[in-house]
């Protein structure tokens, strides 16, 4: 390892924020070992977090038929994917969920629509109403949605309602986004984020890896979160679902996952960084290591059209490691 990646690591472990050029130095440096990377990243999430794991869960509210492009989404109407579709469920299922995820140890549950927004006021009415439900049968149960792009007004309804988080990730960086996407830009996107934060609802907010993009798509996310200012970013890594455009996508090297995470967490220090979708099958037996490259949080129970491991599982597993759940 060179003198100036040496010194960018030191710089990072007293929780100094670091550029562009040095998150890359030390993030694209072969001379740098997988575990002098994760050293420090799990130095910084012990000194710039609380040291607990926060772990959250979702609901897949409203699944499928959904007129965006997104070439990695199952749910997509213009994809063959074989998965599940129906409407907005009802409020009884959606608390049923949320009271499920509290009692497997979820600090923060979020209702997923899928669509590029909820247009009926019934459906707006709806989520509202299963937002304040859960309030009052999970007292500190923090509420989160993933409804598409919304309106300041809507938001601040769903926050009078007891609405905590607001989740909308930017996906990958702006440069390789149209090649992700072609139905919405990623303009609209952080559009449906500055709304949220001006509705002040806290914002939950990362991406997908092994789409396609390359190292430097991966470090401008991750400047772009930091100027945005998330509370929480979930990384996700590509579970390929057949009749998607990237069914057959090649998966990304555990040390590339596990560097990645790192990266996230030096350059987003005091950021709550959870490891979600695709977690099982791209990591396999290395998932507990997820921690020591950073992540202070995890998805646990089911995604939204693919099965997760058994909570009981995930929770084991913190146990042997000797983690706290917050």
């Amino acid at each position: 390892m060179g003198i100036a990646s040496k010194e960018i690591l030191k710089k990072a472990l007293r929780g100094r924020s670091l550029s562009r050029n040095e998150a890359r130095k030390i993030y694209l440096d072969p001379a740098i070992e997988l575990f002098d990377l994760l050293c420090t990243a799990n130095s910084v999430r012990k000194s710039c977090t609380d040291g607990h794991i926060e772990l959250c869960s979702i609901v897949n509210a409203k699944s499928g038929n959904c007129s965006e492009d997104c070439r990695f989404c199952a749910q997509s109407a213009r994809h063959r994917a074989a998965v599940d579709t129906y409407p907005l469920l009802k409020t009884p299922a959606i608390v049923a969920a949320a009271l499920s995820a509290r009692k497997n140890g979820a600090t923060c549950f979020g209702i997923v629509t899928s669509g590029e927004k909820i247009r009926s006021a019934e459906e707006m009415s709806a989520i509202r109403d299963a937002i304040t439900t859960i309030k009052k049968k999970a007292p500190g149960l923090r509420c989160s949605v993933s409804i598409g792009s919304v309106t300041g007004s809507y938001l601040k309804e769903l926050r009078r309602a007891g609405l905590d988080r607001f989740h909308h990730n930017l996906e990958t960086s702006e440069r390789f986004f149209p090649r992700m996407c072609t139905t919405h830009t990623y303009r609209d996107r952080l559009k449906t984020l500055t709304a949220a934060k001006r509705a002040g609802v806290k914002i939950c907010c990362g991406g997908i890896f092994g789409i396609g993009e390359d190292r430097d798509d991966r470090i401008d996310l991750a400047f772009a979160l930091k100027k945005l200012k998330a509370d929480s970013v979930p990384l996700n890594f590509l579970h390929p679902v057949p009749g998607t455009p990237l069914g057959s996508a090649a998966p990304l090297p555990v040390v590339e996952i596990l560097r990645t995470i790192a990266l996230f967490r030096i350059v987003l220090p005091t950021a709550e960084i959870k490891v979600c979708g695709g977690r099982e099958v791209n990591l396999g037996a290395a998932q507990r290591l997820i921690f020591f490259a950073g992540a202070s949080g995890m998805m646990i129970g089911n995604y939204l059209t693919q099965p997760g491991n058994d909570p009981a599982d995930d929770l084991k597993m913190l146990r042997e490691l000797g983690l706290k759940v917050k």
